[in-house]
């Protein structure tokens, strides 16, 4: 079976996919790479390349067939791509995110990367990648009628944010072995440090912020449930062992997305009921003090 790992821009899927690649002794195939070398010949970078591709489609047809021609090959690959989840028929398909400052940072501080828009601060890096997301999803639906969900698509999520290349790669090799040899697993797994507190989290102070973390790392294979909320995850429950997480700086937590947005989460009620009833953006600094770390980012909006 092959493996197709696709996600955010600076989430570090390129390089994990090329470690998962020596340590399985698969192959590898970037259809990036294909593009920024399609785009340099142009004298593009990748912003300006996208657009160009929005009314060319020459450029995804040469694309797609590099993996359409994978399903014929007898060896494995690892398929570093936007779309390899959907072209080659057998793969494990992975998403890997990235917080938004984390992700613009590493993208800021590539010195090697081809054809990337010079942008001057991370505001404005943060801006660029997220254009050029909309611009491929756009894209992608247009020509292909296709508008991926993360959470139904793939087989396993990932959060790179906090962890490291090692951290990752050996996550991913365990899911990989988990599902080739039809093995249950958690099929989401957050950085801790990007989930939001709720009052579901925080109503009893002297009960959370426990200092006996062995007992709660004890359940740390049992997903805490999280709800979705203008692309920001909030606990719905499972606070000890975020808890736990944080304070013992564990790279990851397996979670069980309940609902997201408008989508009903407990009692007829909305996330976006949910959220109004249960969030105030006091509940962040006490979690913050309680576990000695600052968020990327707080929530913006209605919450």
């Amino acid at each position: 079976m092959h493996i197709s790992i696709t996600g955010d821009l600076g989430s570090g899927k390129s390089t994990v996919a090329k470690e998962i690649c020596r340590i399985l002794g698969l192959n590898y195939l970037s259809t990036g790479l294909i593009q920024r070398r399609l785009g340099q010949e142009k004298g593009m970078d990748t912003l300006e390349f996208n657009k160009f591709a929005n009314n060319n489609k020459e450029v995804d047809e040469y694309i797609d067939q590099q993996l359409k021609d994978v399903n014929d090959k007898t060896e494995s690959y690892v398929l570093d791509s936007r779309l390899g989840w959907h072209f080659v028929n057998k793969s494990f398909k992975i998403y890997a995110m990235a917080i938004d400052e984390v992700a613009a940072t590493r993208v800021l501080m590539d010195g090697v990367r081809i054809g990337e828009p010079s942008s001057g601060d991370l505001q404005t890096k943060i801006k660029q990648q997220k254009e050029r997301r909309t611009i491929e999803n756009e894209r992608f639906e247009k020509i292909y009628g296709i508008k991926p969900s993360i959470f139904k698509d793939f087989d396993a999520i990932i959060d790179t944010s906090t962890a490291t290349i090692e951290e990752v790669t050996s996550l991913l090799i365990e899911l990989y072995q988990k599902h080739i040899n039809n093995e249950p697993f958690a099929k989401i797994w957050l950085s801790p440090k990007r989930i939001f507190p709720t009052n579901n989290a925080v109503v009893a102070a002297e009960d959370i912020y426990f200092n006996n973390e062995e007992s709660a790392l004890k359940e740390d294979e049992k997903p805490i449930r999280c709800v979705l909320y203008n692309r920001e995850f909030y606990l719905f429950d499972g606070h000890r062992r975020l808890s736990a997480a944080l304070k013992t700086d564990i790279p990851f937590v397996p979670v069980i997305l309940l609902a997201k947005d408008a989508e009903i989460v407990q009692d007829e009620k909305s996330v976006i009921a949910f959220i109004q009833d249960n969030f105030d953006k006091k509940f962040i600094n006490e979690w913050e003090i309680a576990h000695g770390f600052k968020f990327f980012h707080y929530p913006t909006g209605d919450e």
